[in-house]
Parts: C-alpha cells; sequence; structure tokens
C-alpha cells in the first residue's frame, strides 16, 4: 500500500510517540534509589565487599573545598593509602543522594585511591548537572574522611533558544529544559525558534533506569526550512524513540525506532507523487566508549557501528562506522583524529530520496569550503570523512557563579585539518574528487552543547572561509543538515 496517504496522519503519528512517556516517568519515579546490592555498583566495586552506606555521616573535617583540579589532585595524593573512614556528600539541594552515590566507586573502609576518585569526579562531571564537583579529604582517627561538594546547576531553566546551519543561518527563539528533573537526572526540554528555520521540538530522557544504565529517550520535532541545496521548501517531521543498555563498563548498546516525514513545495524532489514521504526508521548501534572525559575528552577512545533501515515510501540501508580517538601529549595538550564512512544502499531517486545525501563543505565536515558552493559539486548517497584536531586547553573547566546558580565553561584553541569524499557510483570514489582543508580556531565549552566553535579554515586551493559551529565536529558531522 502506498504511503503518501499518511501525510494526513504525521499530526497524529506525533502525538502517539509520546505514548511511552507516561510510562517512562512511571518508571523513572518508581525506580527509586539503586541498592547497595544492585549489580552495576557491585561491578564497580570490584574488589571489595562493601556496601555504600544507607545514610553517608556528616564529614568532622573543616578543610575548605579547593576549586583548583591539579592541586584538588595533590591534596588527595597526599593520604594515599589512607583507610577511608567516612564519605560525605554536601551542597545538593535537588539531586537526590542515590543519583551521585551510583557514580561514586570510592568506598569507605577502603584505601583511599586518588586516580580512583578522580574517575568518581569524571563521572559526576559527565552528569552535567553540576558546576563544580569538589573532592575534600579531611584527616582523622583511623584513616581520611573524604567530602564530595556540588554546586547545582538550576533544574529548571527558561532561556533564549540558538540554532545555526550552514544553509540557514540563526534561528532565535524561547526554551524550556530541565536537565535534572525531580533531581533524578532526567531530562526534559521543549522549545520553538523561528528565523532561518521554524523549529518545534520536545524531548525526555532518562540515561538510567535501572540495572546497567538501561535508558529512555523520547524525540519529536517540527522544522520548516529552505532547502537551498536542492531548490525547495522544506518541512519535516520526526518522532522517534531510542532505548539503550550498556555492555559491561565500556559497550554501549542502543535500539532506534520512529518516524520521519518529510515534504516539498515542489515537485521532482519526494519520492511520492504527492510530495511528502513517510518513511519508518528502525536500526541499532554497537559502541565501545573509553574516553575519560564526556565533554572534554582528554584520552580514550568512542567508536560505534550503526546499521539503519529506511522503510515505507523508501528501501535503503545505511551503515555508519565512526571512530573518534583522543590522545593526551600532556597535560592541556590532545590529538583529536578519527574517520567517518557512511554508506546507503540503493539508488537515488528511487530508493533514496535526494535529500538524504550527503553535501560535503562547511564548519561540519571539510571546513576551508563554503557548503553552498562544494556542496553543488561533492555530494552522494555515500560519504568518507577524516579529521585531525589538536586542542590546547587554554582554560580548564571551571565554575561561574550565575546568581545563586553554578555552570562550567572554559576554553580551548585548536589547529585542525580535514578530508573527505562523497559518491554515489564507484566511478566516483577517486583521489581527485576528494577535497582537503585545514586552519586554526576557538572553542568555548557550555554546558548543553559541549563547545561552540569559531574556526578559520582554508582549503586546498588557498580560500578562506570563516567558520561557525555548534558541538564538536565529531558530532556534527553526523547531523543531516549541517
Amino acid at each position: 500500500m502506498v504511503l503518501n496517504r499518511y501525510k494526513l496522519l504525521s499530526p497524529v503519528i506525533l502525538i502517539v510517540s509520546f505514548l511511552p512517556l507516561p510510562y517512562l516517568m512511571l518508571v523513572c519515579l518508581s525506580a527509586g534509589p539503586v541498592r547497595a546490592d544492585d549489580p552495576v555498583i557491585a561491578e564497580a566495586a570490584a574488589n571489595t565487599d562493601n556496601q555504600i552506606p544507607d545514610e553517608i555521616p556528616e564529614s568532622s573535617g573543616d578543610t575548605q573545598p579547593n576549586e583548583d583540579p591539579e592541586l584538588m589532585l595533590q591534596e588527595l595524593e597526599k593520604y594515599r593509602g589512607a583507610t577511608v573512614t567516612e564519605i560525605d556528600i554536601e551542597g545538593t539541594r535537588i539531586t537526590q543522594d542515590y543519583v551521585i552515590a551510583r557514580e561514586i566507586w570510592s568506598r569507605e573502609r577502603q584505601p583511599l585511591d586518588p586516580d580512583l576518585v578522580k574517575e568518581d569526579i569524571i563521572r559526576l562531571e559527565n552528569l552535567a548537572i553540576f558546576g563544580t564537583v569538589i573532592v575534600t579529604p579531611t584527616p582523622v582517627a583511623g584513616g581520611v574522611a573524604l567530602n564530595y561538594h556540588f554546586t547545582e546547576i538550576p533544574w529548571l531553566i527558561p532561556f533564549p533558544a540558538l540554532a545555526w546551519n550552514e544553509q540557514n543561518g540563526f534561528s532565535v527563539g524561547l526554551g524550556l529544559s530541565s536537565p535534572n528533573f525531580l533531581g533524578r537526572k532526567m531530562t526534559l526540554s521543549a522549545k520553538a525558534l523561528f528565523g532561518g528555520t521554524t523549529v518545534y521540538s520536545f524531548r525526555a530522557a532518562n540515561p538510567w533506569i535501572f540495572g546497567n544504565h538501561v535508558s529512555a529517550d523520547v524525540l519529536a520535532s517540527h522544522n520548516i526550512r529552505q532547502n537551498k541545496l536542492l531548490g525547495f521548501k522544506e518541512t519535516s517531521d520526526r518522532a522517534q524513540f531510542i532505548g539503550g543498555v550498556y555492555l559491561g563498563q565500556r559497550g554501549r548498546l542502543l535500539g532506534l525506532i520512529g518516524y520521519y516525514g518529510v515534504g516539498s513545495d515542489r515537485d521532482g524532489i519526494t519520492l511520492s507523487s504527492d510530495n511528502w514521504d513517510d518513511m519508518l526508521v528502525t536500526g541499532f548501534s554497537l559502541g565501545y566508549d573509553s574516553r575519560d572525559s564526556w565533554r572534554v575528552p582528554h584520552e580514550g577512545w568512542l567508536m560505534d557501528i550503526s546499521p539503519i533501515y529506511f522503510g515505507g515510501v523508501a528501501s535503503s540501508r545505511t551503515l555508519n562506522f565512526d571512530v573518534r580517538s583522543y590522545e593526551p601529549l600532556g597535560k592541556r595538550h590532545t590529538i583529536a583524529t578519527g574517520p567517518l564512512l557512511s554508506l546507503q544502499s540503493g539508488e537515488v531517486g528511487i530508493d533514496i530520496p535526494s535529500y538524504l545525501q550527503y553535501f560535503l563543505g562547511g564548519s561540519n565536515s571539510i571546513r576551508g569550503y563554503k557548503l553552498e558552493e562544494l556542496g553543488q559539486e561533492l555530494f552522494g548517497k555515500n560519504q568518507f570523512l577524516y579529521t585531525l584536531e589538536y586542542r590546547y586547553n587554554l582554560l580548564p573547566l571551571r565554575g561561574f557563579k550565575i546568581f545563586r546558580w553554578t555552570i562550567s565553561a572554559g576554553f580551548d584553541l585548536a589547529g585542525f585539518g580535514d578530508a573527505g569524499i562523497a559518491w554515489s557510483q564507484s566511478k566516483d570514489f577517486s583521489f581527485n574528487r576528494a577535497r582537503f582543508g585545514y586552519g586554526v580556531g576557538l572553542r568555548l565549552l557550555l554546558p548543553g552543547v559541549n563547545m561552540i566553535r569559531f574556526d578559520v579554515g582554508m582549503s586546498q586551493y588557498g580560500d578562506v572561509v570563516f567558520n561557525f559551529g555548534v558541538n564538536s565536529i565529531f558530532e556534527a558531522r553526523r547531523q543531516r543538515v549541517r
């Protein structure tokens, strides 16, 4: 049965996509604190039989918190091997204790390991709900007491929403976000933007419901923009559910099911004759993550392979292979590098809509070129991108007080090189069609978006282009609209 009749049903599909939400919220609310005998906590404790106490006692020390990460670790090093007599949590007004306790792998009645405490801090910072995380050791009779002191970001944030892409420029509007809903590290957010792109979106997520990080993420959006590369007014609706689980400590498994609808204001763009394509999207992702930090990775690997199927009016299989490596050259020096390979089956215009091709150039693929120029000549159903970036952490993440709340921010300097090619026919996969760019840039490290990039890129032909981007290029290059 032809699915072009589903155009009238797309609003209904968007509404239906929210049906799992009440169940999701019920599960989250009923999950309660993670017990000390939870298998994940047991694995984290690996070499100890001790459990997380039901009530963590008050710290008896008067030592003042040290916000400098290096000095804080130096202070902890003084007590290496001393018995941890107590662990105290302070400064939280919103966050539930169990959300913090399950991320702390240091244990009472065990020797103090500063390296393990450092990992505790990184896991807690990865939650992205704290402005600062400070651990202070205090000598006491029989050992040392550890005080984990937190400053929280607001649990409910009304904000001026801002979005940008290479084709349509800036969009501005209003948004409302709760990054720590009910103090359980659940996320609820909604926003409306107008300008280059009209966007209405809603998201609800819980990254750890039970077990080994069993997670759920629901997203719905409605977008209207001008697709300048293909010359049509694009209207799209998306609704998707993503469920995930950790495989051990480093492994990741995600499953996706969703709806994707795209409409055009002129003939010849969509696969359907009525200028609206309805697609069912299903897939999964198998990954590995050994990064030392999600926000500012300094060492480790992040890789995944993700087969995705586009059904309905389309009939195509996509395979993404994404590898990122972070190598430390010193305390503040990092090399970030890795390829992205995306392959699609089928024929463009028959199995694959033309708007699902990859168009190269701009801030999120090959810097040194403008997307509207290079994208007109270098495009296709497949792509290969490679980026090498040197990063210098000019200002490490630190807390900045805004009224009674604290956010963490920092700065990076970067030098980069990009290479890429897109093709549909095997004969077009040739070195002389590949393009290269290089340059320097500044990264503003912020919560929520991870980073805002300001780059000056130069093409292999000497053309200079100023680029602006949101999020790391390794994240941004996975986006369709870039």
